[in-house]
Parts: structure tokens; C-alpha cells; sequence
């Protein structure tokens, strides 16, 4: 189950167009609902959002979060958010990385032409392990 819905997420990733660009309305503040949101490195978004590959955030290496800090895409809204550290342990993320995350919000700042999400409340799904017998067949 958890397999199909992150193909899904990479489907949906793979077929609509991304521009990379921040919402103009994104403000200080807003409220945020994400929904099934990728958890991915600041620096695997940044070359996502300049070629426009989604295929970088699903091959994004951990050890790049941990150099540059965490980012969340949303894929209904094609919109990232920088994490505040606050309400959420890195730990959490680390295990969820190249996962699904479920959370809302408020946009507490910018970090570049990033919006800053605080969490108040989450829910984290972590990446598919590859299957006993894959490659196998």
C-alpha cells in the first residue's frame, strides 16, 4: 500500500508541469494544510526547481539534508516550504526522508524565496523499503 501511494506521489510529480515558483499570496502567517507533502533537502529542491526533474527528489541522498536542511514539497499546491525546527525533531524527518508527510501550519517567515513552515500537527509516513524478491524476477 505504502508503495502505490508513493508511486502515486511520483506520478503526480512526473506528469504536472512545475515552474518552482513561491505563491505570490504565500504570506506570513497563513495558515498551510499539506497532504501527502514529500520530505526532501533544500539542495535536491533547488536543482529540482531549476531543471524541473522530479526524479531528484526521489533519488535525494539523506546526507544532503543534513548539509543544507530540510524542505517539504507539496505536490497539489507545487509549493516548498523550509521546516522550522520548532514542534518537529530532525530525527522524525531523517527517518521519513524521501517519505510522505501529512501536517498543517502557519508560514512563519522566508528562507530565501522559501516560506518557512512552524508544525503544529503531523503525521510523517517514511519511504518504501525495496521488496525481499525485487530484481529478483
Amino acid at each position: 500500500m505504502k508503495r502505490l501511494v508513493f508511486g502515486l506521489l511520483l506520478s503526480a510529480a512526473l506528469v504536472f508541469p512545475f515552474n518552482g515558483s513561491v505563491k505570490a499570496e504565500d504570506n506570513v502567517g497563513e495558515d498551510v494544510d499539506l497532504s501527502s507533502a514529500v520530505i526532501t533537502a533544500k539542495s535536491c529542491a533547488e536543482k529540482a526547481k531549476e531543471s524541473g526533474s522530479f526524479e531528484l527528489l526521489a533519488s535525494c541522498p539523506p546526507v544532503e539534508a543534513a548539509k543544507t536542511g530540510y524542505v517539504i514539497y507539496d505536490v497539489t499546491d507545487n509549493t516548498f516550504y523550509a521546516v522550522a525546527p520548532k514542534n518537529i525533531y530532525y530525527f522524525e524527518l531523517d527517518e521519513g526522508f524521501g517519505g510522505s508527510i501529512d501536517a498543517s501550519g502557519k508560514i512563519v517567515g522566508k528562507e530565501g524565496d522559501i516560506p518557512v513552515i512552524e508544525i503544529k500537527q503531523y503525521k510523517i509516513t517514511p519511504k518504501p523499503k525495496a521488496g525481499f524478491f525485487k530484481g529478483c524476477l
